[in-house]
């Protein structure tokens, strides 16, 4: 059903899965729906038959069918009812002398009963229908139930039981788009936990967020794609056959030859119309695009405004742009009319699809008149009624695949960003670092973002443990990235670091960034408690520890104003909390934790002044034996620091006291000026 679609799509549903799960359950409504489908027909040919024939009947029946008459029927017919006789010569007797029966022994054996009824109900439907598969339960109704051999009682029941028919196949129907729709999400739930994942393990190397924003595209925009798609193939591939079966049984059963006829004859309709509209589609886009072109053609001589009016160009030039700009509306106008086309087909395409269907109605029309007579007015609606269900079907069973093939696509995108690998990973032999107590060293390091951005060119550095740095660049990302390898959260296409002499490329994850922590200027608190914030799934720590550290970063002081104190909840999006507050719980954090490398990103965001003198009484108490990199966001961090790092084109530029360097360095100077001048807010 799918073959020639990408193979992306069966990684998240494949053809197995559309009969367990979810889908069976989608299966077992639309099989209720269907059998639904099958007595409605039949009630809306009942009701058609009652209004064409107004429930008269009148058959002549023979000395044999009488009987059969009585039983399908349960009317009971007197047997000197309206009797017309006719007398027949006998055989010859063995002289060949003609003999003859007598009167009353002939009428007796050729007596034909004409029986006339000019209100029954669905009485003629019920003798009609006495040689197909419906008729027996048709007769048995009509035995059971006196009231549907009333006209007034019999259009009244049969509205009531299509009703309550139509009204219990829309309740299957709306309970199977249901479990379809819960089908496709549980479907998109397995890609979707995947893409968390996959940030999870991405997201540290993502340096200028765009691999967030993707995940975040993918999450909602394409996954979304996916599973509307699939709801949609499952819900059309789970129906519509179904439903096509049924009613070509009952067409099929009713006249082979005129559903065969029919079938054939539509089929020609649909054709000649999709080829126009595809035709009409094509012609329309072509014209949109060649109307589009011109016109930004015209809004791109705009711009040499300044050039025309320059060398007095202005009457030529505003006589070429009319004949640009009638040209343009010509374009348009073709546009328009191939619109129209595709809303409405070309005259002679309708008029050909009419003859065909004018046609169709004639031997339909033949099939019911009297001198015919092999289509009665109820088993004409049956047919009508089987023929106007299944044309949506159709439709939609020739479309299946469309949302499928949107839904692969979608999904293509989604494994594409599944299958990428992350740049770190954990050495076999991996050991245990220790923490950093000498000295870091950066010993050539190159770093090139995957889109192939130069941002560490051979860097060299070395640096003290236990002092307090400050890392600047003219390009924010170039100091994130140096401290980024850090942690390994981002790993050097060549090029070592060091701890302590010891290549943190061999230790393992875990003690290199128990080690080494990353406080983040935009990371929102983790959704649940704030103790849970500063604990970090790490359930050792105790409630007077994670005390203590908040204390220390002063996050303490809002915590206890808090509606419930350290265990109120918090959303993972953090609104609740300002700017200095979600970073001085991100402080406290960090401190829990005690590393030997701390490395503390500024938010950029406006701090008011008792945030600021309490982040600067936390970083005195922070700071202190411990290697503290600071990725500033005030001045005044700047100059709190041991040494300043100016970074230049992925190279090491100046490094030293601010006071230093702001006489020394013109990049820093630069740098400062860009940063924190006078037209700026910051201090």
């Amino acid at each position: 059903m799918a073959n020639s679609v990408p193979s992306s799509l069966d990684k998240f549903f494949t053809q197995r899965d559309l009969f367990r799960g979810r889908c069976r359950q989608a299966w077992l409504w639309s099989v209720l729906a269907t059998l639904l489908l099958l007595p409605l027909v039949v009630t809306i040919g009942l009701f058609a038959g009652l209004l064409v024939e107004r429930g008269r009947l009148a058959v002549d029946l023979s000395r044999d069918e009488l009987p059969r008459f009585v039983a399908v029927t349960g009317l009971s017919v007197a047997v000197d009812a309206q009797v017309s006789a006719r007398v027949q010569a006998a055989g010859t007797d063995a002289g060949g002398e003609p003999q003859s029966k007598a009167p009353d022994e002939a009428v007796r054996e050729d007596a034909t009963i004409h029986f006339v009824n000019t209100e029954s109900g669905i009485l003629p439907a019920v003798w009609h229908s006495r040689g197909h598969w419906w008729g027996g339960a048709l007769a048995w109704c009509f035995r059971r139930f006196d009231w549907l051999g009333s006209n007034v009682l019999a259009t009244i029941a049969l509205l009531l039981v299509g009703t309550m028919l139509a009204t219990c196949r829309a309740a299957c129907l709306a309970r199977h788009r249901r479990e379809c729709s819960r089908a496709a999400l549980e479907a998109v739930a397995g890609p979707r936990k995947n893409l968390h994942r996959q940030v999870l393990r991405l997201g540290p190397e993502d340096l200028d967020g765009s691999g967030q924003s993707l995940a975040s595209q993918l999450f909602s925009g394409e996954s979304e794609e996916v599973r509307r798609g699939l709801a949609t193939w499952i819900e059309r591939e789970t129906r519509c056959p179904l439903e096509l079966a049924c009613l070509a049984l009952i067409v099929f059963s009713i006249q082979p030859m005129l559903a065969a006829q029919t079938v054939l004859l539509l089929g020609v309709v649909w054709y000649l119309l999709d080829t126009d509209h595809r035709n009409s589609e094509g012609q329309r886009s072509l014209a949109a695009d060649r109307a589009a072109g011109e016109m930004r053609t015209l809004v791109e001589g705009f711009r040499t405004a300044r050039l025309v009016r320059g060398l007095g160009l202005e009457q030529s030039e505003h006589d070429r742009f009319s004949l640009d700009l009638q040209r343009c509306h010509e374009l348009a106008e073709q546009e328009d009319v191939a619109t129209e086309s595709v809303l409405h087909p070309k005259p002679l395409i309708v008029a050909f699809c009419g003859l065909i269907i004018g046609f169709l109605c004639y031997l339909f029309a033949c099939k019911v008149f009297d001198f015919q007579g092999q289509l009665m007015s109820a088993t004409g609606g049956m047919f009508v009624a089987s023929i106007a269900f299944a044309i949506p079907s159709v439709r939609a069973i020739l479309n299946r695949l469309t949302p499928r093939h949107v839904a692969a696509l979608a999904a293509e995108n989604i494994q594409r960003h599944l299958e990428q690998i992350p740049a770190v990973g954990q050495a076999v032999g991996a050991k245990f670092v220790q923490p950093l107590g000498t000295t870091l060293h950066f010993d050539a390091i190159k770093y090139r973002t995957t889109g192939g951005r130069l941002l560490l060119d051979g860097l060299d550095l070395k640096l003290a443990a236990g002092r307090t740095y400050a890392l600047v660049s003219a390009d924010p990302l170039e100091a994130r990235a140096l401290v980024s390898l850090l942690p390994r959260f981002i790993e050097p296409q060549s090029g070592r670091v060091f701890f302590d002499g010891e290549d943190i490329a061999w230790a393992t994850l875990e003690s290199l960034r128990a080690e080494t922590v990353f406080v983040g200027a935009d990371d929102p608190p983790l959704a649940g408690t704030v103790l849970d914030n500063l604990r970090g799934g790490n359930g050792e720590y105790t409630l007077q520890q994670a005390t203590d550290a908040a204390k220390t970063s002063h996050a303490h002081n809002f915590i206890v104003k808090l509606f419930n104190g350290y265990e109120t909840v918090l959303a993972g999006h953090g609104d609740s909390l300002d700017a200095g507050q979600r970073f001085r719980l991100a402080l406290a954090r960090a401190v829990l934790r005690n590393p030997a490398v701390l490395i503390i990103e500024e938010p950029r965001e406006n701090l008011d002044e008792d945030t600021k003198s309490l982040l600067a009484d936390a970083y005195d108490r922070i700071c202190p034996n411990r290697t503290v990199l600071f990725l500033p966001g005030r001045l005044s961090t700047v100059k709190r620091s041991d040494d300043v790092i100016v970074l230049h084109e992925g190279r090491v530029a100046a490094i030293g006291p601010q006071s230093r360097l702001v006489s020394h360095s013109t990049i820093y100077r630069h740098w400062e000026y860009l940063n924190f001048n006078e037209y700026r807010s910051q201090e």
